[in-house]
């Protein structure tokens, strides 16, 4: 083996200090700036550290200063003191993610399961998953390296709780489909839906691919690299957006062309805080609030289509 092809691949992250209280916006936003994932390890009093963890070997100017405009616009100013740039081994964070993701429940139907205990070529014996924790579930399989999607953030779980009581028929469309699990679990409840999905992020979307194929569902879900301007011309029953409520606002106009009437869209991804600015800019558009659930500082809501 060659020494270049045994060196130990490194992954660019940052590091930051924050309040415990501030844990999840400040895990979320560095996911929505980029991050692969974040690990948070606790520090002298409510301080934490968080590891967000980048695909490649340098975080991009580009995204740096749209880390620190995101902090700053989010009220996580005083983060930017304890702002550093760091490397972390894969083989280290790939270990780490091991420890700490077991299956879980979301909802009333679902498991979610890391991919190292589903039985497949190469895993002949994977850990044996609690009967009485699956009994009755749907297993949603995922890979780890895309830790906002993998059902332990309150918006995913949010989403999978509401897919399970809406009435999926038609047409689905995943816009921001990050790990892919909401069209996962779109498809796995409502086998005969027709599922599109889509990020802008093409790492997403090669996650999402993977996870497709460790549940079954690669080739039966339409996945691009995109938004939503390459699906416009086209209808849906529902639409799922797990997105922040500034780029919910600036798709709106799209959403309203996509939606057929009296369709759905799953909106998660929602500072509470921030919920008035969405209702407000939903009253140009024929749509109203049918749903909402607030969980600590993340709103959820669903909206329907006149």
């Amino acid at each position: 083996m060659s020494g270049n092809a045994s060196q130990t691949r490194t992954w660019a992250a940052l590091e930051i200090e924050t309040k415990a209280e501030q844990e999840d916006l400040a895990s979320w936003l560095l996911m929505q700036c980029g991050a692969q994932g974040c690990e948070v390890t606790p520090g002298t009093g409510d301080i934490i550290t968080i590891t967000a963890t980048f695909d490649g070997a340098t975080i991009a100017d580009s995204d740096w200063e749209k880390i620190k405009s995101s902090l700053e616009e989010y009220g996580l100013g005083e983060s930017l003191k304890s702002l550093k740039r760091k490397d972390v081994p894969e083989e280290d964070w790939l270990a780490k993610w091991k420890v700490g993701f077991e299956p879980f429940r979301v909802g009333t139907k679902f498991l979610i399961c890391p991919s190292w205990y589903q039985q497949r070529p190469g895993n002949d014996k994977p850990p044996e998953i609690d009967p009485e924790l699956s009994e009755g579930r749907i297993k949603i399989f995922i890979e780890p390296g895309m830790a906002f999607g993998t059902g332990l953030h309150a918006t995913t779980q949010f989403c999978l709780r509401a897919l399970e009581t809406l009435p999926l028929k038609g047409k689905i469309f995943d816009i921001g489909t990050g790990s892919g699990i909401l069209a996962i679990a779109s498809l796995l409840l409502e086998p005969e839906a027709q599922i599109v999905a889509c990020d802008t992020d093409q790492v997403a979307v090669d996650f999402a691919l993977t996870d497709f194929e460790l549940n079954g569902v690669d080739g039966r879900i339409e996945l691009f690299t995109g938004s939503t301007d390459m699906m416009l011309g086209r209808r849906f029953d529902m639409l799922l957006s797990n997105l922040t409520c500034e780029d919910i606002i600036a798709l709106l106009p799209d959403y309203n062309k996509l939606l057929n009437p009296e369709g759905l869209i799953v909106c998660a991804g929602i500072l509470s805080a921030k919920l008035p600015l969405l209702e407000q800019a939903l009253a140009n558009y024929p749509m109203r609030i049918t749903q909402s659930e607030i969980v600590g500082q993340w709103a959820g809501i669903v909206i329907q289509k006149a």
